[in-house]
């Protein structure tokens, strides 16, 4: 019985290493919608929305850029109107003054995109950030499973006290280059994961997540972090791309397209978000 039981075990391994072959599914192709990112801020910078045509869902290569569009964010609020200029390349570019910004905290704001005739339309409004007090840097030593030596880092901010919940992307970067990936998405209500912590510290996950696990800064890395208020709808909207851009493994669900607040009664169908944020950020050097 004892040499029975581990055949069956052996075969039973067998089986699940084994079928390794290669599955090739073809998806029928459909029509290409136009893509819009439209994620406006008030930094005193140049702001760039881009439009580009969506490809086949295992295309390798870069969305195609879309000229020729007319792009205009509206201040529904002031009444004033920003025209976006056609860089050529899928950028749509309104360059500041480093004395002025586009976004004021309670403004509403629409987005016209005009594209072969065809136009598409959102509303949004900006809502308030909060600070990034501190960024902490902690050298440390080798650690267990080929963890490098050098420096972890966490950010220190505190959540705005009420009336209505409070939702932010806090964005990272180390030397300049922006954590971008579906993991690398750091979003929070009211500091934490969801209701319940109005007015309190930041949660560590939050926190911490400024660096992806396991990785270490080098000494003189330079450590920034921002803070990009969000609509609740747009918060929602960033926890489905990162649910799609993560969705892997055993237990994956089909792949869908994430939700758009962006309309339009043209037959070429469109996906994509406008947000306006307000931001604050800090730099820290690991030292």
């Amino acid at each position: 019985m004892k040499a029975i039981k581990l055949l069956f075990s052996i075969l039973t391994v067998i089986s699940f290493t084994s079928c390794e072959d290669v599955v090739q599914v073809k998806l029928d192709s459909g029509a290409p919608m136009i893509t819009i990112d439209a994620f406006v801020n008030d930094m005193r910078q140049a702001q760039t929305i881009r439009l580009t045509y969506s490809d086949n869902y295992f295309s390798q290569k870069a969305n195609s850029p879309i000229a020729g569009a007319t792009v205009i964010v509206k201040d529904v609020t002031s009444g004033q109107s920003y025209n976006f200029t056609d860089n050529t390349n899928g950028n749509y570019v309104f360059n500041l003054a480093n004395t002025d910004t586009i976004g004021r905290v309670g403004h509403t704001y629409e987005l016209t995109v005009t594209h072969q005739g065809n136009v598409y339309n959102a509303t949004t409004a900006m809502y308030r950030t909060t600070s990034v007090d501190s960024i902490v840097v902690k050298y440390k030593e080798e650690g267990a499973f080929g963890t490098k030596a050098g420096y972890d880092l966490f950010f220190i901010g505190k959540d705005p006290v009420g009336p209505i919940p409070d939702y932010f992307w806090v964005k990272s970067y180390r030397n300049g280059v922006f954590y971008n990936k579906g993991l690398d998405i750091n979003i929070t209500m009211d500091g934490a994961n969801g209701a319940g912590s109005d007015g309190l510290i930041f949660i560590p996950p939050i926190a911490n997540g400024i660096v992806p696990r396991g990785e270490r800064f080098d000494k003189y890395d330079m450590c920034r972090v921002e803070i990009h208020s969000l609509s609740e709808q747009a918060y929602n909207f960033l926890t489905q791309v990162q649910a799609q851009t993560t969705n892997s493994g055993l237990f994956a669900t089909t792949p869908e397209n994430v939700k758009t607040n962006i309309t339009t009664t043209s037959t070429v169908k469109v996906v994509g978000w406008f947000n306006m944020a307000a931001v604050n950020w800090r730099q820290q050097i690991a030292e």
